[in-house]
């Protein structure tokens, strides 16, 4: 799996790295800090206060220590720093780093800069399946480019160096004036709507994407852990019994549609990381994502809090609902092979508790 310290080399460029309780680590240049730590989007008190602070105070061997920050020298690989400058016409640029979320598809993330501007985000990988997903997130922004959707990055590189290292490259209009809205907005409401007014179409529940996604997960429900099945597969059947033959519309959805892929810059929402995206699932399904997610892993609520919150909204419907647990629910699982890791074992728990409320 390629990391942090098989893109770098040493070099001039004074850095800190730093890591979180999570496994994630970033590598930030300690010039234009303001800048670079745009990369870094923590959940938590402690950690929005590190990142609004430590541009000022990282000279400080205590505030260091409070981050677990070290200090280096380093550099870009040549053949990334020569792709780079061929994307963005620059010849000299900044660079952050975030080595990538624990997972089976970890990944590289590159910032790119030219002094306090952000030129543009560069993903990297050695993984064959997540270079099919970065061809997938340039379809598909191409797609929803096309249909006319605003707010969204443009892909403007997607190929492979010579020793196989896969690169995603993506346009942005963040600045160090942008934030991630860790609360719903208008803004999600209307992005949601746009997209799914662009994007509607009639399809055959087992033909949309969603069906796909059932289908699949029926198949491989001997994967799930016994007790988990026997609440997953009342709710399947039903939803497959209801659904199956029926022709209903579809739109794009996002499928990861959470406060950390988005951000608000001059009153308007940029939501990038389409690579999980499909066009044909129920219209503001990405609505339920947010609101799981964001009660999950920001305002740590127990799941029965998530329902009565949830079911307290307009927009509630316990079918939707159902079909969006179902969906992660075999998305997480059809990631991984073999036997499921503790991690996503620990995911699954979650999720078929909140299935089980009706």
């Amino acid at each position: 799996m390629l990391s942090i310290d098989s893109v770098i080399v040493g070099g001039e460029t004074h850095a800190y790295r730093f890591s979180n309780a999570d496994g994630k680590t970033w590598l930030v240049p300690s010039h234009e800090l303001s800048t670079a730590l745009q990369l870094y989007q923590p959940g938590g008190a402690k950690g929005k206060l590190l990142k609004s602070l430590f541009p000022y105070l990282h000279w400080l061997k205590p505030v260091r220590a409070l981050l677990h920050a070290s200090s280096e020298r380093v550099a870009l690989r040549t053949d990334i720093r020569l792709m780079l400058e061929d994307v963005f016409g620059h010849n000299e640029f900044g660079f952050s780093m975030f080595g990538g979320t624990p997972s089976v598809h970890q990944k590289i993330t590159l910032q790119v800069s030219d002094g306090k501007k952000i030129l543009g985000y560069c993903k990297l990988t050695d993984s064959e399946a997540i270079r099919k997903l970065f061809l997938h997130e340039k379809a598909l922004l191409d797609t929803l480019h096309e249909a006319g959707l605003e707010g969204i990055p443009r892909c403007i590189g997607c190929s492979t160096l010579s020793d196989g290292t896969s690169f995603f490259v993506q346009s942005t209009v963040k600045t160090s004036r942008s934030f991630s809205p860790y609360l719903w907005t208008p803004l999600h409401e209307a992005f949601l709507k746009r997209m799914s007014e662009l994007t509607i179409m009639s399809v055959k529940f087992e033909k949309s994407d969603l069906g796909i996604s059932l289908l699949a997960l029926k198949t491989n429900i001997a994967r799930i852990p016994s007790g988990m099945r026997q609440v997953i597969e009342p709710v399947l059947d039903d939803i497959l019994k209801e659904y199956t033959g029926n022709t209903m519309e579809y739109s794009a959805f996002h499928a990861d549609f959470t406060p950390w892929n988005m951000f608000i810059e001059n009153e308007g929402l940029f939501v990038f990381d389409w690579e999980y995206g499909r066009m044909t699932y129920p219209p503001m399904l990405d609505r339920y994502h947010f609101f799981i997610q964001q009660s999950l892993h920001v305002a740590h609520l127990a799941p029965e809090r998530i329902y009565s919150g949830l079911k307290r909204l307009s927009w509630f419907d316990s079918n939707e609902y159902r079909m969006y647990l179902l969906d992660i629910i075999s998305r997480f699982t059809m990631r991984e092979e073999g036997k499921l890791s503790p991690a996503l074992i620990g995911m699954l728990h979650n999720w078929c508790t909140l299935l089980a409320f009706r």
